[in-house]
């Protein structure tokens, strides 16, 4: 009788739990299906995958299998193929060489030669601490007695062949946030323009240019606004020197920046070096050598892999997230190049199961409005990295609610703030998030979510997604 009773009371628990954890899901279900109902997403496609982080399971969706523009949210893909082929630990490197001889009176008689190998941290403002290229040069130059240079100061860009991706749009490729990977690149591959504004309505000034491109040539449109935001853009690509900067600033400014993208940032780095050495007492005397003898002065090597996806995802930095894509083409394909990178991450996610049929790439930080992926493809790669050796690396370079990163200001008086961290995106009409949310109950679950031609104001769409994860998070 007593083994009767248990047998059955187990059976019935069992039930219980099924019971429990359908009703579960018909509860969240319902909670997607009434927020992809809202009237301001009449005229928007929606994707949103919920998924049990530990199982795989499916808890709820709405069109998960849609591809949809991702914007920043593709720096996911990125940086977890990045890390999963190239490792933790990797590190980038920019080898310098002098070439000929040094006399006895510490002449050099012949070249200092940078050659690079695509580090994207040489003189980046992300880390500070690796600042110190120029000066470690200057230190390996007295250390051999060098007094002067008869040769000149020479760059090695052979390592990719740099250009920008034909599906970036006009607006973008001028500023900042369009700048694209270099073998050699520097200072985040970016000039400042610093301009004066006076009440609204009147043309401002630029004042100076830090980094400034050799042959810059700017045509300044740029407005005094009331408007509290910066809405200057520079226009113009690689092919000339011509800069055009249109838009808005806010009025009564003594100095505000804006920054663009370098064409040449060897040639920036080249300048600096240049001042640093003769500065410090070595001359160069620009004499043409052609020798083939040489020696390494040095080997400067990237913080690790680790420290630079952190800053990529918590930052959403573009040029950082397309040097990955290219170091992958590269350990993948032998060639790095927008092509080849696409192709070794595409196959990479194909051999680890991940549906790739609806997978659209064409960079590696997002920028593209080309670029397609669904909810369920970023979900799956988030279980995918739950699993993986390099998890705590991968999910801790994720910008965390309330905290910081692109997360800083997201649900941070609620008690989303700790218990939700992901990846966002954003671009015009594009909105999404993929990571990952602790719920009341301890139960992790993996949620992406994608929305591209919304309706609504961006600030009011980020409430009505917060309220959603509220939801799901208190059943």
């Amino acid at each position: 009788m007593t083994r009767f009773i248990l047998k059955y009371s187990l059976v019935g628990y069992l039930l219980l739990v099924c019971f429990t954890a359908s009703a579960q899901k018909q509860i969240e279900q319902q909670f997607i299906d009434a927020f992809s109902q809202n009237e301001q997403f009449k005229s928007a496609s929606i994707g949103i995958e919920v998924c049990d982080l530990k199982t795989g399971d499916v808890l709820a969706k709405h069109q998960s299998e849609k591809s949809l523009t991702p914007a920043s949210t593709q720096k996911l893909v990125t940086t977890a193929a990045a890390i999963e082929i190239l490792g933790a630990d990797f590190q980038f490197k920019t080898d310098v060489y002098i070439t000929g001889r040094i006399d006895k009176d510490g002449k050099l008689m012949g070249n200092l030669v940078i050659r690079g190998f695509g580090d994207p941290t040489l003189g980046s403002k992300y880390f500070p601490k690796n600042n110190h290229f120029i000066s470690t040069i200057y230190s390996e130059l007295k250390k051999l007695g060098i007094r002067q240079i008869n040769g000149q100061l020479l760059t090695d860009n052979s390592f990719y062949e740099s250009s920008i991706p034909r599906t970036w749009i006009w607006e973008d490729i001028g500023n900042y946030y369009g700048a694209v990977p270099h073998p050699i690149s520097y200072k985040d591959n970016t000039y400042t323009l610093h301009f004066e504004s006076k009440e609204a309505g009147l043309l401002t000034q630029i004042k100076k240019v830090d980094n400034k491109p050799f042959n810059l040539k700017l045509t300044n449109e740029v407005m005094a606004s009331k408007i509290n935001k910066d809405r200057a853009y520079v226009f113009g690509g690689t092919t000339s020197s011509q800069r055009r900067v249109k838009g808005t600033i806010p009025e009564n400014r003594s100095d505000f920046k804006v920054k663009g993208a370098l064409s040449r940032p060897e040639l920036v780095l080249l300048k600096d070096l240049k001042a640093v050495l003769i500065t410090g007492g070595i001359p160069i005397k620009n004499e043409i050598y052609r020798v083939k003898t040489q020696k390494t002065l040095l080997q400067f090597r990237s913080p690790p892999l680790s420290e630079i996806i952190a800053l990529t995802n918590q930052k959403s930095i573009n040029l950082f997230a397309d040097h990955l894509l290219f170091q992958i083409g590269i350990k993948q394909k032998k060639e790095g190049s927008w092509k080849s990178g696409i192709k070794a991450i595409t196959e990479f996610w194909q051999s680890k199961s991940i549906n790739t049929k609806g997978l659209f790439l064409y960079d590696g930080s997002g920028l593209s409005h080309f670029n397609a992926i669904s909810a369920h493809a970023l979900n799956q790669i988030l279980i995918y990295m739950n699993k993986s050796v390099n998890s705590d690396v991968f999910f801790n370079s994720l910008p965390i609610a309330g905290k910081n990163g692109t997360l800083k200001n997201f649900g941070k008086q609620s008690l989303l703030a700790n218990k939700f961290k992901a990846k966002t995106g954003s671009m015009m009409g594009v909105r999404s998030y993929s990571g990952i949310l602790t719920k009341s109950n301890g139960e992790k679950i993996a949620i992406s979510f994608i929305i591209n031609n919304y309706t609504c104001t961006s600030k009011k769409l980020s409430k009505m997604f917060e309220d959603l994860l509220i939801e799901i998070s208190n059943h």
